[in-house]
């Protein structure tokens, strides 16, 4: 289409003109002669709501939905068409595959668990037999403080006999 007022070409996708910025939409509308009454807005709706569920087979078929040509209308259909026949095929085939998937786990999880542990107990006893030939070295020598620090409880069952509980400090007191 071309801008009546720059007359640049524009692509039929475009709502405004790239070069002026005219709203191209209304000029085509005004140029057709249809006015968006209910069916046509219904139409495109449903054109853009079918393009864009057939969208993950079909890339383009958002960018064609905008332009209301017959012919794309029916393109757009089909694409929904072949999308909702390859979703049912795909749907049959992750239905029948999900339960074999699910049974080969459920028998081979446990000998595959067996099978990491014991591959895990090989790795660590071949890491241990790796280490024998190393010495240990000698421990750090001690860095205690110079002289000796006392302790909490060094002293504290030599004054036990002399403990009283404290009811009997108060029952003492009161005599």
């Amino acid at each position: 289409m071309f801008c009546p007022s720059c007359g640049r070409e524009n692509t039929e996708e475009k709502k405004f003109c790239v070069t002026c910025g005219t709203n191209l939409e209304a000029i085509s509308q005004a140029l057709s002669g249809s006015p968006d009454d209910f069916f046509t807005k219904a139409d495109t709706a449903l054109d853009q709501l079918i393009a864009r569920y057939a969208e993950h087979v079909f890339k383009d078929a958002p960018s064609n939905a905008n332009t209301r040509r017959v012919g794309n209308s029916w393109k757009i259909l089909g694409q929904g068409v072949v999308t909702s026949l390859t979703d049912m095929v795909l749907f049959s085939l992750m239905w029948n595959m999900l339960p074999l998937r699910f049974l080969i786990l459920l028998i081979s999880t446990p000998f595959r668990l067996l099978l990491q542990r014991g591959q895990k107990k090989k790795r660590s006893t071949a890491d241990l037999e790796s280490r024998k030939g190393f010495a240990l070295s000698d421990p750090p020598p001690q860095r205690w403080l110079p002289g000796e620090a006392p302790s909490i409880s060094e002293h504290t069952t030599e004054h036990l006999g002399e403990y009283i509980p404290p009811e009997r400090r108060q029952a003492g007191e009161s005599d």
